[in-house]
């Protein structure tokens, strides 16, 4: 079980919706069929922007992504994330069925001043059996 995500409310969030995994046929003349291969979305998309934080606050993001390991294990997102959404919304981005969470990529750190940094993060939602 990976560790938890520091419950750290962002300075913005940025969400997509994942796709159904479809596959679509063009035949020679231009006709296209499109097959389902299952009914639940994957490859969620969720960006999240921390803004002038401590760097204490900073390496507790950095220590989660270490721990794990770069983003090979998947873990779930505390509601803190969502603080001031509405709760519809706030169910859509926080817990799809059966997915989980991964950094697609390595936080980007930015040092504005002594002592304060900004973090941005990038995750994918996959879906976790």
């Amino acid at each position: 079980m990976a560790a938890q995500f520091p419950g750290i409310k962002p300075s913005s969030r940025s969400f997509k919706l994942g796709n159904y995994p479809t596959k679509v046929y063009r035949a020679a003349s231009g006709a296209t069929v499109k097959r389902a291969f299952g009914n639940r979305p994957f490859g969620y998309e969720l960006e999240l922007a921390f803004e002038n934080i401590s760097d204490a606050t900073a390496v507790q993001i950095l220590d989660h992504y270490d721990a794990t390991q770069g983003g090979f294990e998947r873990f779930t997102l505390p509601a803190e994330l969502f603080a001031g959404m509405a709760t519809a919304l706030t169910g859509k981005i926080q817990s799809p069925a059966l997915i989980k969470w991964e950094y697609a990529g390595a936080p980007e750190v930015q040092s504005s001043i002594v002592g304060r940094s900004s973090v941005t993060l990038s995750f994918v939602g996959e879906l976790d059996y």
